[in-house]
């Protein structure tokens, strides 16, 4: 029988991770909604560091041992779906992928068709990889920030914060790309607690990946009409705040969920990330072989690698 290497999270902090090698499926045996994928690259996100530890909950139910990876790229070997055939170059992100079913730190994945979305021309399987869910979460973030809010001025102040973040890295790159030229990247430390309950208004639209004390104190700084998109919680989770920003400026706070995209408007932000959203710089993050794997996901606060696992 064929089978194919795969990285097993354990729930075990005594050896959390395990190399396993598991049964290739055949084409006959796939679920009409699903097709098989050789995985070309992957990558390490915080999300899959912290599914690490059971504590943390990421894997569903903590249904250990679990196949890692909220990412991937590849092409598809096996299918019984006319709309995608073999040889279709595809990238699959997010729902539960890494979470709830095997994900992309291993040489196949059986993967749900809802799940897909076609390689756009102009980005490689590596640059998609590059990109990932931080950059799906940036575009998604940048696209309705630009939606709800008079973005027209290029000189506009903008505040991203946790600009160490991939998320904040990118949506710097592509906010570079779209000309807008009085953006200002903060740490995730950068941050007092209380905040006031209204201060000067500061800035026209923020992008957090903080959360927590930052957020609080962000949005009494911004300025009437408007936006600040929330993407994650590098920070804290709980937040402080009051209803004056909201009442006496009409500003909005919208949460971004990149992980349960509709399909099509998923396709729509890896096209536009491929072309008018293309961060610039690129980002440059390094790529490690699929034995670094395990190395690269257990030392904490270092860069988030591209994995090639083809």
């Amino acid at each position: 029988m064929a089978t194919y290497q795969a990285l097993q999270f354990t729930g075990d902090s005594a050896k959390p991770l395990i190399w396993v090698n598991k049964a290739l499926p055949a084409a006959r045996t796939l679920p009409p909604d699903q097709v098989l994928v050789a995985v070309q690259y992957s990558r390490i996100n915080h999300k899959d560091r912290l599914a690490l530890n059971p504590k943390n909950r990421i894997i569903a139910g903590n249904d250990y041992p679990l196949v890692g990876g909220i990412d991937l790229a590849g092409v598809i070997t096996a299918s019984n779906q006319p709309v995608w055939p073999v040889c279709t170059a595809v990238i699959a992100t997010g729902f539960d992928l890494g979470t709830a079913r095997d994900g992309g730190y291993a040489e196949y994945a059986q993967v749900p068709i809802q799940y897909l979305t076609q390689l756009p021309t102009g980005l490689s399987a590596q640059e998609a990889m590059a990109l990932g869910t931080a950059g799906l979460t940036a575009a998604a973030a940048l696209t309705e920030l630009f939606r709800v809010t008079a973005l027209t001025d290029k000189a506009a102040p903008i505040l991203i914060t946790g600009g160490h973040s991939a998320v904040g890295q990118i949506a710097a790159g592509i906010l570079q790309r779209r000309r807008y030229t009085n953006v200002t990247i903060s740490s995730a430390h950068d941050w007092p607690a209380p905040a006031q309950a209204l201060a000067h208004a500061k800035y026209a639209a923020a992008l957090d990946t903080v959360g927590g004390d930052a957020l609080s104190v962000i949005l009494p700084q911004i300025a009437p009409g408007g936006t600040v998109v929330a993407v994650g919680n590098l920070g804290q989770a709980q937040l402080t705040t009051s209803i004056y920003p909201f009442i006496l400026r009409g500003i909005r706070l919208q949460g971004i969920d990149s992980v349960h995209l509709l399909p099509a408007d998923r396709a729509e932000l890896w096209q536009l990330l491929a072309t008018n959203l293309r961060p610039t710089p690129f980002p440059d993050f390094p790529t490690i072989s699929f034995d670094q794997l395990p190395a690269a996901l257990l030392a904490a606060n270092q860069p988030s690698p591209v994995i090639a696992v083809a």
